[in-house]
């Protein structure tokens, strides 16, 4: 196992873009988790999340998989491929077992990698999940709808669920925020994780390790807390033989990670009486997770 300092990789010369955080005391031996943000698309999200692993004493690998040299630009097209390299590096470095760990549309991108890496992935954390494969989308000027999948894999694209729509209804998501208080696109994806086309639901049951799915019942972005409900209600259809888990909690908005930030104050799940609440939800979350690693 590398010892020394934070490792640090790049598409041009590793096929993936990411960084290595190594504990001081490495409390699980043999285990990493692969973390990455959702639809803000930042890198640095991604290590702060390693960050907070790396202090509990679990080795995290902060990955990017847009919006950095060498990777698409926008959540269309994008390439499940690079976790797939990533993963291999992660085993050629000598790690057992690795997991992912991803938040809104990292955790689709989460549950997808999963069920498209058998035996590579051995263990998945969706935080503020969905259950289908969404249509892509991009932010050149403002948010347009793509003509095809949020991912590939391998050159194909993954069959997606549409938006059903010619193009991004921006006055409908401002006025539905503004009436909400808080930023919302709960109406654009219901339809998606009430009724996703067959072929484009995510076949978590191919996953081979263990499942966590994480959501608030104030999440009002998309639903993620009766997405998460459907996974679970596929996995037991299908008998899946490794342990799968869902904590929903009352408190805590869309961006239920393990520390504080800014953005967290555009949901109502993370202001004013429910603050200290949602910060006590997230960071019970962080316990589980962690209790979740070390039972793979």
């Amino acid at each position: 196992m590398p010892k020394a300092k934070n490792n640090v990789f790049r598409v041009k010369t590793d096929g993936f873009h990411g960084e290595l955080f190594l504990p001081t005391e490495d409390k699980y031996p043999g285990k990493v988790l692969i973390c990455f943000s959702g639809s803000d698309g930042k890198f640095e999200l991604s290590r702060m999340l390693a960050g907070v692993f790396q202090s509990h004493g679990l080795t995290a690998l902060a990955l990017a998989y847009v919006m950095e040299e060498g990777l698409p630009g926008q959540f269309f097209h994008v390439p499940i491929d690079l976790l797939e390299t990533a993963a291999k590096r992660l085993h050629g470095m000598g790690y057992e077992k690795i997991g992912l760990w991803g938040i809104s549309k990292g955790a689709e991108l989460a549950l997808t990698a999963g069920s498209f890496l058998p035996k590579l992935i051995n263990a998945v954390v969706a935080v503020s999940p969905i259950n289908t494969v969404c249509q892509g989308f991009t932010m050149k000027k403002g948010i347009s709808i793509a003509p095809g999948s949020t991912w590939t894999f391998h050159g194909r694209e993954i069959p997606y669920t549409a938006f059903g729509l010619d193009k991004f209804p921006l006055c409908h998501v401002l006025r539905k925020s503004i009436r909400a208080r808080e930023l919302t696109m709960y109406d654009l994806y219901l339809p998606l994780v009430q009724n996703p086309a067959p072929a484009a639901v995510i076949q978590v049951e191919k996953i081979t390790g263990p499942v966590l799915l994480i959501s608030s019942k104030a999440d009002t972005m998309w639903p993620s807390d009766l997405a998460a409900k459907q996974v679970m209600k596929r996995l037991q259809q299908h008998s899946f033989p490794y342990s799968y888990r869902h904590l929903s909690y009352d408190y805590g908005g869309h961006l239920f990670v393990p520390m504080e930030l800014r953005l967290a104050k555009f949901f109502k799940g993370d202001r004013w009486k429910n603050k200290k609440p949602g910060q006590k939800a997230r960071m019970d979350s962080l316990i589980k997770t962690l209790e979740f690693v070390s039972q793979w």
